[in-house]
Parts: C-alpha cells; sequence; structure tokens
C-alpha cells in the first residue's frame, strides 16, 4: 500500500508534526490510492471484504492530492518572501500587516490537506491551536452552531440587555462543574443544582485569533437577586476575576490556580442560592478581553448591586464571550447556603403583609 504524499505535506522539518494524523494506521490509509483491506474505521473484517472503493477513485485521488498540494508549495514559498519582509521592515504598522497576511496564507496552504480535515473533524479536542489552520475550523464549526446557541439563550432569556446591552461573539466559551458529578460541558442555558454549582467552574475560553498571553477578565453574576425595598431586581457578582493570562496553547481558566489569589481573584466564588419561589435565577458569565498592556485595578467592589456595564466602562473592558446557566432553590439549596455561612435563605409567596 504506497502513500500519495510525497511532497510538502510530508516534509516536516518545514511544517509543525501537529499537522499530521497521530493514528499511524489511520495516516496511511488516508493518504493511500487503494484500500485493499478497507478503511480504518470499518472495524468487522467481513464489512472490510465487502469495501469497494467508488469507481475510478484509485486514479483521482492521487491526482487531486498531487495538485492541491503543489498549490500548498507555492503558497509556502509565499510565506517564505513574507518572512523575509518582516526581517527588513521596522514599520509597526506594516508589520501587523505582513504578519495578517502571513496567517492567512498558513491557512490557505494546509486548509486543503486531508489530514488537518481529518484532525479538525474528529480530534478537535486535542488539535493543537497555535496553527491557524486549526483555529480557521474551529472557528467555522463554531459559527455554524456555538456561536448562533449562546446568541439565541442570552437574547431569548433577556441576559442581552439585562446584564450587558450587548455582544459580538469573538471567543467561544465553555463551562463545566468538576467533582460535582456533572463532569461535561455545560450547554447554555441549563438549570443546575445547587449542589452541582456549590463550587466554582473551570472555563476554557478558545480565541480563534493569534493570542500569546492576553489578560482577561471574567465575571458571573446574577441579575435576579429580589431587591424587597424598590419591588424590583438587582445584579449580585458571584465570582471576579480579573489579569488572567490566556493563550492559543492554553486557554483554561482552572479555578483551583486563582481561588485564593488576590493577583486574580478580586471578589471570591459565591454559589448560585435563589431563594423559595424566586423562580430560575439567570447566572451569566461574561468574559472580557483587558486593553492591551493594562491591568485592572478594580478597587472597592460591593459584591451587591453590581453595575456591570459601569465596572466594564471603567477598567476598559471589551466583551468577547459569554455563557450561561440557570439556578433555582431545591432540596439542597439550604445546605449550600450553610455551608458558605449565609443563614436560611426566604420565603416568598404571593400575598403581601
Amino acid at each position: 500500500m504506497s502513500s500519495v504524499s510525497k511532497g510538502i505535506w510530508s516534509n516536516f522539518a518545514r511544517r509543525s508534526q501537529s499537522l499530521a494524523l497521530r493514528n499511524r494506521n489511520l495516516q496511511k490509509a488516508l493518504l493511500s490510492p487503494t484500500l485493499p483491506h478497507g478503511p480504518v474505521s470499518l472495524k468487522k473484517r467481513s464489512s472490510k471484504d465487502k469495501y469497494q472503493s467508488p469507481i475510478g477513485m484509485d486514479e483521482i485521488y492521487p491526482l487531486a492530492y498531487q495538485y492541491l498540494e503543489s498549490q500548498s508549495e507555492k503558497t509556502y514559498k509565499k510565506i517564505e518572501e513574507i518572512e523575509k519582509q518582516l526581517e527588513e521592515v521596522a514599520d509597526s504598522t506594516t508589520k501587523s500587516q505582513l504578519k495578517d497576511r502571513k496567517t492567512q496564507l498558513e491557512v490557505d496552504a494546509e486548509v486543503n490537506n486531508p489530514e488537518i480535515i481529518y484532525n479538525s473533524l474528529f480530534g478537535t479536542n486535542s488539535i493543537d491551536r497555535t496553527q491557524p489552520v486549526y483555529r480557521h475550523y474551529l472557528e467555522k464549526q463554531w459559527k455554524d452552531y456555538g456561536r448562533m446557541l449562546i446568541m439565541q439563550r442570552l437574547e431569548t432569556l433577556a441576559v442581552i440587555p439585562d446584564t450587558l446591552a450587548t455582544l459580538d461573539p469573538q471567543v467561544d466559551v465553555r463551562l463545566k462543574f468538576p467533582g460535582n458529578n456533572i463532569e461535561r460541558w455545560i450547554e447554555p442555558g441549563d438549570i443546575l443544582s445547587s449542589n452541582a454549582t456549590c463550587r466554582p467552574p473551570s472555563l476554557e475560553v478558545i480565541e480563534f485569533k493569534e493570542s500569546k498571553n492576553d489578560l482577561y477578565t471574567v465575571l458571573i453574576v446574577d441579575p435576579d437577586t429580589p431587591d424587597v425595598e424598590n419591588d424590583s431586581f438587582s445584579t449580585t457578582l458571584h465570582w471576579g476575576l480579573k489579569n488572567v493570562a490566556l493563550s492559543n496553547e492554553d486557554g483554561v481558566i482552572d479555578a483551583k490556580k486563582l481561588v485564593g489569589n488576590p493577583e486574580y481573584e478580586f471578589v471570591s466564588y459565591l454559589p448560585p442560592t435563589p431563594e423559595k419561589n424566586t423562580g430560575n435565577h439567570r447566572i451569566a458569565v461574561w468574559v472580557f478581553r483587558q486593553a492591551e498592556g493594562k491591568k485592572v485595578d478594580e478597587g472597592a467592589v460591593e459584591r451587591g448591586s453590581f453595575d456591570i456595564r459601569k465596572f466594564a466602562e471603567e477598567n476598559e473592558l471589551t466583551a468577547v464571550g459569554a455563557h450561561l446557566w440557570r439556578s433555582v432553590w431545591d432540596r439542597n439549596t439550604e445546605n449550600v447556603r450553610k455551608m458558605y455561612g449565609l443563614g436560611r435563605g426566604r420565603i416568598f409567596s404571593r400575598d403581601r403583609n
């Protein structure tokens, strides 16, 4: 079984090893013009024996591969030219433009590579996000579903405009609660028990642009806190993080590393504990990108009656992503309140005394 790969896409002296399939058997099958033993994805021997390649595929596939690989070779030559220009150029604006052009060419050079396409479709949790082409495919998948889903939930549940006026999502924000029997990524808008959310969540922020230790602020707020005196609602800040450095290589916000560290945590995590008969509380997670080179010095921040819009404006924060879940009073709520020394919660009724 011979491989069609013999050009730039098999040259890892100039390219990252992460652009190749890790499974050698799968790689060999994917890059072979013939499949006498059937695709690797077929597990049963009988299925492999019955398999037949589509008519003409054995001739067409190597030709198509060779053509696409030759186009990639030309693109890599353009990248080399830009790299030489970058060494000679001093103007920062021109340099930035050249870098953007180089990034786009790095996508163009690999976007049709079968190994890249396979990794992007079936290995999204382990691909190398420092590679522009992988970020390209991640962004495409996110825009096809995840971006629309989070905006639909934010607007349908009126988190927009009840917290911030609007959002132009630029990053994919994922959230889960480790060690609380739901070790999975939470779908935006899910209703979670107070027991499941009694510990701070872990977040993953997936940037689609090149990111090297950009700084982020994370605010978790509840805009449904009863304000009895004004017969209305106020916003409670449940967790505040600042100056968290993230990159394409590491976009995880791990609570274990941040909790209790005043360099990052300026308001400690307080789990949502809705009081009885107050309905579902929307718990909004807002991720902000900080101004370049600027650290947040928030000063004194009150947890209650928190003005998220004012805080973002004063600290020059740009909202780039969000998540949310919903919380409601349940049989675990009083235990969680006791755990955090909150005392017994009130019970609301329709009757006014």
